[in-house]
């Protein structure tokens, strides 16, 4: 889940849409499944890169 904890230059606004776009790509995905979290953050990264190539230039706090 994309906050403005972990993530920075992106407005309340763009990390909601963030991440209605990562639970709607994970609705295929059984959350029981043991490769579930592995999945999420493959997604997440995914939906990270393209606003940030597309759209933005914020970078991820670590």
């Amino acid at each position: 889940m994309f906050t403005a904890e972990n993530t920075e230059g992106f407005s309340q606004k763009i990390l909601d849409q963030m991440n209605a776009e990562v639970k709607e790509k994970m609705k295929k995905y059984d959350p029981k499944s043991k490769d579930y979290k592995k999945k999420l953050a493959e997604v997440e990264d995914e939906v990270f890169d393209d606003y940030c190539c597309n759209s933005f230039s914020p970078s991820m706090k670590f």
